[in-house]
């Protein structure tokens, strides 16, 4: 089943000559600040590409790069300097061709420099846009092109932060969300209050989840997370780092009373895959502007939810990632996925994005491509230039 699943990105063939790929940062200032484990955020900020053919299409992606902030700019330069040249000395017969390409022609650097992570998000985010401009071209939304039945994916809503969460979730209610995901890193007595609020505010019926950001003490993992044990949480996600050993993994999976999520720090192939046979994870999170945009991603989706494990994308950024990852949700056809959606305003993806969030459902429709329409006078707004090298 693998294999034949494996042949879904690989069989479009589309002929693709770039000529030009643009970076464009957007980064806009926060009213309130947000302290993480990976450091305060003041800003939200987003990297999107822009690529155009020598035949005058065009498509958008998004590079991943949350942490840190000022990441944005050595991406941005990585998708110029790096992923621009190699793309425009050659034609390729399809976007899985030009990924496999990008990987193998960035393979020594990603090795001499020790950033697998940057190169990957870059080579993802210029697929993204690549399968962008494939779905335009043959007239089909990427979730139909890539094998989806569906357009219409389940989201839930995720908060940046635990305390101060009422406001956001009644919004939330109101939207139509039945699911919720709040913070906790550290040791939960400091959340408790808040998640027992929360259970109380929105019932039995809807779910609710937590995300440690990796700060669980490997020692004290299974304790915390039982902690949680009254708020009857769906899943914990990511309570100590992807890279723990993996014994120490299982016994928090059999310790805890809830599932264990995790998968967006996940950035090779490799890993996922050994995510996906460990027996830890009932949900897996992968984020595709991280690394393998479709070509990567739509065919470990594939595996992820024909070995019966949850599939729940990682979004917390723009309007291009947004799109990108429900189109993939559909497109995996996971029967109880659902896609990330923060639900504090955010201008890179609120100001660009014309798909709602009804009945906490995403209809990512009929549109070729992305279905993106991106307003790039409104995009000067919060632009910042481009490193000059």
């Amino acid at each position: 089943m693998g294999q034949k699943l494996m042949t879904t990105v690989e069989s479009i063939q589309s002929t693709l000559s770039v000529e030009s790929i643009e970076p464009h940062i957007l980064r806009i200032p926060m009213a309130a600040p947000v302290q993480t484990p990976m450091g305060m955020v003041d800003s939200t900020i987003a990297l999107l590409v822009q690529v155009k053919l020598t035949t005058g299409e065009q498509g958008w992606g998004e590079v991943w790069c949350n942490f840190p902030r000022f990441g944005a700019y050595h991406r941005a330069i990585i998708v110029k300097k790096v992923i621009e040249p190699f793309l425009k000395s050659r034609s390729f017969a399809g976007p899985r061709q030009a990924w496999e390409a990008m990987h193998r022609a960035a393979n020594v650097l990603r090795l001499q420099s020790g950033e697998t992570g940057p190169i990957s998000a870059a080579i993802a985010g210029v697929d993204i846009a690549l399968w962008d401009i494939v779905g335009q071209r043959e007239r089909q939304p990427i979730w139909r092109l890539l094998g989806g039945r569906s357009g219409s994916i389940n989201a839930y809503g995720s908060l940046g932060r635990s305390h101060g969460f009422e406001p956001l979730v009644e919004a939330g209610l109101e939207r139509g969300f039945r699911a919720f995901k709040l913070r906790c890193w550290g040791d939960p007595r400091q959340h408790m209050e808040a998640y027992v609020k929360a259970r109380a505010m929105v019932g039995s019926d809807v779910d609710l989840m937590a995300d440690a950001n990796s700060s669980f003490p490997l020692n004290e993992a299974v304790a915390w997370s039982q902690q949680f044990a009254d708020v009857k949480l769906a899943f914990l996600e990511e309570p100590i780092p992807v890279d723990s050993p993996l014994e120490i993994w299982k016994a928090l999976a059999a310790g805890a009373p809830m599932r264990i999520a995790g998968g967006e720090n996940m950035i090779s192939a490799d890993t996922i895959e050994q995510a996906i046979g460990s027996g830890v994870y009932s949900v897996l999170q992968t984020d595709m502007t991280k690394w393998g945009g479709f070509s990567g991603t739509v065919p470990m989706s594939h595996r992820i939810v024909a070995k019966g494990i949850r599939f729940c994308p990682h979004m917390f950024s723009a309007a291009p990632g947004l799109l990108a990852s429900a189109h993939l949700l559909a497109a995996s056809n996971s029967p109880d996925g659902s896609l990330e959606y923060g639900i504090e305003y955010n201008p890179p993806r609120d100001e660009f994005l014309q798909t709602e969030v009804v009945n906490g459902r995403i209809e990512v429709g009929d549109a070729p491509g992305l279905g993106l329409n991106l307003d790039t006078a409104k995009m000067d707004r919060y632009r910042v230039p481009m490193p000059n090298l």
